[in-house]
């Protein structure tokens, strides 16, 4: 099942007026909440399909009516082995999409690649608030950078310096990828990059376009993290896996 959410909040009041203001805009929606790393969250849900081909188009009519980025969450329903026909079936949650709610704070993000790498720069508050404007899950996007950067102690191709935080444009040998001119740009960059894997709906225009490869990526073609297996790194066959394993442990840190 793939649910569309238009929002995702930690206060209940403010995910009521997400609500309203989509049923002002004629798209109804409902409140419901999950725990994430030990606290509730209140998401607004938009829709539920069986084809992801149908989530993405209401997900396409939410931004063109709203200018909101929803989301897509892949659900898997089952009912444990010991319950009745009246028990609550459970709900595992796929942590997998690329696109959904930053849930770690910046001072999290900053702390944790810190305590591996106290010279690591402070990009934190620049995947949380950029993660967010994309529809991006940002606090996992910084973990596919320290994938990348060895915890930003550039061990590979890419140099420190060169603001390239997840190795665009760096395809091996001795080509070292794109180099951006702030670490606010390279984190830019590198979100709009995985915004072309992630989904076919416009670049949204408040930012200058800076990924040099974005007319390069197959639109959509990624969806969730794992699939960027093969694509964003090649071979990558643990690539996305490798990326979600550092965020959980970053989260229970």
């Amino acid at each position: 099942m793939y649910k569309v959410f238009a929002g995702s909040f930690k206060s209940r009041e403010n995910a009521q007026e997400r609500v309203n203001f989509l049923r002002s805009k004629g798209i109804q929606s409902f409140i419901s909440s999950t725990i994430i790393s030990g606290e509730t969250w209140f998401r607004v849900q938009a829709g539920a399909f069986s084809s992801r081909e149908n989530a993405e188009q209401r997900v396409s009519e939410i931004r063109a009516k709203t200018g909101i980025n929803a989301f897509i969450s892949t659900e898997n329903v089952s009912s444990s082995p010991s319950s009745t026909s009246s028990s609550p079936r459970s709900i595992e949650l796929n942590p997998s999409p690329i696109l959904g709610p930053t849930h770690l704070s910046a001072e999290k993000m900053n702390a944790y690649v810190r305590s591996i790498n106290p010279n690591a720069p402070l990009l934190g508050e620049y995947y949380k608030s950029l993660g967010e404007y994309y529809g991006i899950r940002g606090d996992v996007a910084i973990a596919q950078a320290m994938h990348e950067t060895d915890y930003f102690r550039f061990t590979g191709a890419v140099r420190n310096g060169q603001n390239n935080w997840a190795g665009i444009g760096a395809t091996g040998g001795a080509l070292r990828g794109a180099s951006f001119r702030t670490p606010e740009e390279g984190v830019l960059a590198q979100l709009q990059h995985l915004y072309a894997y992630a989904t076919t709906t416009p670049l949204p225009n408040q930012y200058p376009l800076v990924d040099p490869r974005f007319h390069l990526v197959n639109r959509g073609s990624a969806t969730t993290w794992t699939a960027l297996n093969g694509k964003w790194a090649v071979p990558g066959t643990t690539y996305g896996q490798s990326i979600l394993n550092l965020y959980r442990r970053m989260a229970e840190a």
